[in-house]
């Protein structure tokens, strides 16, 4: 349902509204029904296409910021979310230098693609924030109690086992940059492995 699709869209472009540097094409209504979706056309670069942002002088590293802060906004504070954001529905926009906001970003991160969205509930938002917060403490017994109350544990969990682990992980793997953990020593992963590999066989979880 493309109607549905585009009020999506606008319901996107209106919560980011004072946020210039991010942009939603406009729906051509007039030009639009239940089985056609016609947009404003963007002309962008994919946002996996690294060489050609490199080239427009824009920073992938500042991208990769800007797309994490849209999504903490759009969970944290919106509690209305894209959610389909696989490479083909984001875009880098370079603006020209008259364009460029406050003469200091000179490229906009371009959203498309609303036939997927998201609604966080009040109770999912809080145990979302339990998580984050469990996570920037390093408390696993407050991680595994925000996953009851998320409800994405399976019946039967060992508690105290998911616990152990988590603190385990913490202790030895946060803050790791990914090359350092792909360079990690193959017998501290075989060590994990081994004293948790009844967790890591039953992967207690479930998705909601």
């Amino acid at each position: 349902d493309y109607l549905a699709e585009g009020k999506n869209a606008e319901t996107f472009a209106e919560n980011f509204k004072t946020r210039s540097e991010i942009r939603v094409p406009h729906i051509i209504w007039s030009h639009t029904t239940r089985r056609v979706l016609t947009l404003e056309d963007v002309g962008a670069i994919k946002i996996t296409d690294y060489s050609a942002i490199e080239a427009a002088g824009i920073n992938r590293a500042e991208v990769a910021d800007r797309l994490f802060d849209t999504f903490l906004k759009q969970i944290f504070e919106d509690r209305f979310f894209h959610a389909d954001p696989h490479p083909g529905n984001l875009f880098v926009l370079p603006l020209s230098t008259d364009e460029a906001i406050d003469h200091k970003a000179p490229w906009k991160l371009v959203f498309v693609d609303f036939g997927m969205v998201g609604r966080i509930s009040p109770h999912l938002l809080s145990g979302l924030r339990e998580m984050l917060i469990s996570a920037g403490t390093r408390d696993g017994g407050r991680l595994v109690r925000a996953y009851k109350s998320l409800d994405v544990l399976l019946p039967g969990v060992d508690l105290d086992l998911l616990e152990k682990a988590s603190n385990r992980v913490f202790e030895r793997f946060w803050g790791k940059t990914a090359p350092e953990l792909r360079n990690m020593h193959h017998e501290e992963a075989m060590e994990f492995a081994h004293e948790f590999g009844d967790l890591l066989y039953e992967m207690p979880f479930q998705v909601p």
